[in-house]
């Protein structure tokens, strides 16, 4: 990818596109964090305990490649998920730090700034191996103190792990440690591919595709990416799930989710909404998948992505008892 600054116009789109994306398990009856220690060596049954106490993901540093649960137990105060990049051979975190990080973040320093053309400048130096990378799952946006559950499926090599939610002035949670490295061997998982209480179909032509209600009780769904596409943002799909307390707050929703404005994304995230994760991106025809205990209420599945309800990125259903 160029950065041309004859694209004064679309500054914020193409570099926002940019930031870390191509680059922020429920118990038995609710999404709260358990109280019982979990091992987070053991692997035996491909449940890989994610946990953030601040800003970090306390896990291991090797999986085994196929199917890997990841729960993730965020005990911090802010809002948070994680993706996972694939990264070319013979790129390590290191190099991502040494020569991803510094331009990325000279360049948030100066869009913060109003200054874009000094911020496009700095995007010119990232490295090549860059454009290399592939989007490869996570677990969607997930509330303080709760937990979440994703499954999905990761081929061998080496994976930066990151959330690239906000703080309040901007600057990516990636900059303040959420930043990992993952090993994935050769080695295969026992695991099976889930089967799924229900399927959620995510397209670019056809948005999300779910039901419109629900029975209260505890849930697996597959989210099937039927295609993928980069956006103004130059960002794919994914779905999360978010439980809101009333309709008037569709609107608030997905202006924060959108990546694109560098107003949003930012914590704290507001208030009337409580995410309950989901799948980050995948490749065409993937599939991933997340348990959920829902109990009554409204909610909504919503995308990442620019203009979300205009393009159908938003469904909404009811749960009842």
């Amino acid at each position: 990818m160029i950065f041309n600054v004859n694209f004064s116009n679309h500054f914020i789109l193409i570099f926002l596109a940019a930031i870390f994306i191509t680059s922020c398990k429920n118990d038995k009856d609710k999404n709260t964090i358990p109280t019982k220690d979990t091992d987070l060596e053991s692997l035996d049954n491909n449940i890989v305990e994610v946990t953030t106490n601040l800003m970090d993901f306390v896990m291991p540093d090797t999986l085994r490649s196929g199917w890997n649960t990841f729960r993730y137990v965020n005990k911090s105060s802010e809002t948070h998920f994680f993706i996972l990049e694939k990264l070319p051979d013979g790129v390590t975190l290191e190099t991502y730090k040494n020569e991803l990080v510094p331009p990325f973040k000279a360049a948030f320093t100066y869009l913060n700034k109003g200054d874009f053309e000094a911020a496009m400048k700095e995007l010119e130096k990232t490295p090549k191996w860059w454009y290399d990378v592939t989007i490869a799952g996570g677990v969607g946006l997930i509330s303080p103190k709760s937990q979440a559950e994703t499954t999905i499926h990761l081929k061998p090599g080496t994976y930066a792990m990151e959330c690239y939610v906000r703080m309040p002035d901007g600057m990516p949670h990636a900059f303040y440690g959420m930043l990992k490295e993952i090993t994935v061997t050769e080695e295969e998982s026992k695991a099976s591919m889930p089967e799924a209480d229900y399927n959620i179909t995510v397209s670019a032509e056809t948005g999300i595709t779910f039901k419109d209600s629900l029975k209260a009780g505890n849930y697996q769904f597959g989210v099937h990416f039927k295609d993928q596409k980069k956006y103004e943002s130059f960002l794919g799909h994914d779905v999360n799930l978010v439980k809101i307390d009333n309709d008037t707050l569709i609107t608030t929703l997905s202006k924060w989710v959108n990546s694109a404005d560098i107003t949003s994304l930012r914590s704290p995230a507001p208030s009337g909404l409580t995410f309950l994760g989901g799948v980050e991106d995948l490749e065409a025809g993937e599939t991933g998948f997340f348990k959920v205990f829902l109990d009554q209420g409204n909610y909504v599945l919503i995308s990442e992505i620019p203009k979300a309800m205009e393009r159908g990125m938003i469904k909404q259903f009811k749960v009842y008892n």
